[in-house]
């Protein structure tokens, strides 16, 4: 009776394994990690820097698209739907915008900045009632505020993020996909 032990390499990833994560939000690599988690998904600089991409990207299609129904409309308050669809499509994207390059970058008074604009932008969404964009605009403030307070209180830093770095297994399959995408590789030209 012989018994085959198949031995598993370690991830390639810098990411912590979320395989054997415990539930309190740790993974095998670091079960003392400080950072709070983007629900269960990611670390918070993560989660910003994701969810300004895929911001700026909405947010500028939408707002072309819109302007350009707005223009096939007419009628006679069209550049003005099209002036408030644009300069609200730019405040968020541009703040978005922001947001992304400052987690990129370890800049603490760009994400606090991004952290007060989103702030006021949800205000402005609450006055007006809009639901769908106070859900969108809460979605997007939670990773900053939480970034902004660790990043303040040292818990994330430049120094500390290979400790406190997560992305559960899906996201890493999905970081790992859209990587292939995007490799030099795989490019047509």
């Amino acid at each position: 009776m012989s018994t085959n032990i198949e031995t598993v390499a370690a991830p390639t990833s810098d990411y912590v394994n979320a395989a054997e994560d415990d539930g309190a939000g740790g993974g095998d690599m670091n079960p003392n990690r400080k950072s709070k988690l983007f629900f269960k998904i990611c670390d918070m600089r993560t989660a910003t820097v994701a969810l300004n991409l895929l911001n700026v990207i909405f947010t500028v299609t939408v707002a072309l698209i819109l302007a350009l129904v707005y223009i096939v409309q007419g009628g006679p308050f069209v550049w003005q739907n099209i002036g408030t669809v644009l300069g609200g499509g730019f405040i968020s994207a541009g703040a978005s915008a922001l947001g992304l390059w400052s987690a990129m970058n370890w800049h603490i008074h760009g994400i606090t900045a991004t952290t007060i604009l989103f702030a006021l932008i949800l205000i402005w969404r609450l006055i007006k009632l809009e639901w769908i964009d106070i859900l969108v605009t809460c979605l997007l403030l939670y990773p900053h505020v939480v970034l902004t307070m660790e990043m303040k209180s040292g818990i994330l830093s430049p120094q500390t993020y290979s400790e406190e770095e997560y992305v559960a297994e899906s996201g890493r399959d999905f970081v790992e996909m859209a990587h292939d995408y995007i490799s030099p590789q795989n490019s047509m030209a």
